[in-house]
C-alpha cells in the first residue's frame, strides 16, 4: 500500500511538472509571437486599405483645397485621400497669392487616382486691367481689401457727386438760355434791363455749377487713374518661404496633419 500509494504521488507530481513546463513553453512562445502578430496585424490592416490610393498634387504645394460631393473633406495639397472615396467630386483650391481654381474630379474606384493642377500666381498687370474697368477691384484682386474699399467708396461718392453737379448745372443753364430768350422778346426799356440783370446772375451760376462739376470729374479721373497706378507700384509681393507648411495624409479612416516651417 506504502508503494501504491509512492508511485500514485510521484505520477501525480511528473502530471504537475509537465503542466507546469507546457504553461511554460506556450508562455514563452506567446511572449515571442505576440510582437510580431501586434506588428503585423495594422500593417497587414493598413495595406488591405492602402491597396488604392487616391493623391492630390499641385503646383506650387500648399494650396488649400476643398471636396464637395458624396462626402466632403478639405486638406491641403500634397495628400493622399481615403482609399474608400470615390465618384464625381467639385474640387476647390485657393492659396493666398494665387488664382483660385475650381472643376470636377472623377475618382475611379478599384486604382490609383492622381490629380494635378496648376494654380496661376496673381500678378499686378491682372489687378491693374481690373481696376481699370472698377476701381479697386485690382486691390481686392490682390487681396488688399481696405485699400479696395478706399477706392471704391471714393470712386462711388466722386461719381454721385459728379453727376448731381451736372444735373445743377444743366438746370441752371436752362435758367439762362430761357432768360435770354425772355430777353429777346421784351417789349420795354424797364423789362430789357430786368431780364438783362436776371441772365448775368443766371450766366454766373450756370458758370460756377459747370466750374464744380468739372472740378469733380477731374479728382474721379485722378483717383480713378491713381487706383490703376496703385496696382503697377504699390502690388503686394508675397514671400511665402517663412510660412508654415501642412501637409494631410488620409488613411483609411485615420488622418495626419505634419506641420512644418521653413526658413
Amino acid at each position: 500500500m506504502i508503494g501504491e500509494s509512492l508511485f500514485l504521488s510521484e505520477e501525480g507530481h511528473l502530471k504537475n511538472l509537465r503542466s507546469k513546463v507546457n504553461i511554460t513553453i506556450a508562455g514563452l512562445v506567446w511572449f515571442c509571437a505576440a510582437p510580431i502578430v501586434l506588428y503585423l496585424a495594422p500593417a497587414a490592416e493598413n495595406a488591405r486599405a492602402q491597396e488604392y490610393s487616391t493623391v492630390v498634387n499641385s503646383n506650387p504645394q500648399g494650396v488649400f483645397i476643398s471636396l464637395d460631393g458624396e462626402h466632403r473633406l478639405s486638406a491641403v495639397t500634397p495628400c493622399r485621400l481615403p482609399s474608400t472615396l470615390s465618384g464625381s467630386y467639385r474640387l476647390k483650391a485657393t492659396l493666398p497669392g494665387y488664382e483660385s481654381w475650381s472643376g470636377e474630379i472623377i475618382i475611379l474606384p478599384g486604382q490609383d487616382n492622381t490629380i494635378t493642377f496648376t494654380l496661376s500666381p496673381k500678378t499686378r498687370i491682372k489687378a491693374a486691367l481690373r481696376s481699370l474697368l472698377v476701381p479697386g477691384w485690382g486691390q481686392y484682386y490682390s487681396g488688399q481689401k481696405g485699400r479696395s474699399l478706399i477706392f471704391a467708396a471714393a470712386a462711388v461718392g466722386l461719381g454721385i457727386g459728379t453727376a448731381s453737379a451736372h444735373d445743377d448745372y444743366r438746370r441752371k443753364r436752362d435758367n439762362y438760355r430761357r432768360t435770354l430768350l425772355e430777353l429777346s422778346n421784351a417789349t420795354t426799356a424797364e423789362e430789357a434791363i430786368r431780364l438783362r440783370m436776371l441772365a448775368y446772375d443766371h450766366n454766373k451760376q450756370a458758370y460756377d455749377a459747370e466750374t464744380k462739376r468739372n472740378s469733380l470729374f477731374a479728382v474721379l479721373i485722378g483717383v480713378w487713374a491713381y487706383n490703376i497706378l496703385d496696382n503697377l507700384f504699390f502690388f503686394p509681393e508675397r514671400n511665402f518661404s517663412a510660412l508654415p507648411f501642412i501637409q494631410a495624409e488620409f488613411n483609411g479612416d485615420e488622418a495626419r496633419v505634419a506641420l512644418s516651417l521653413a526658413f
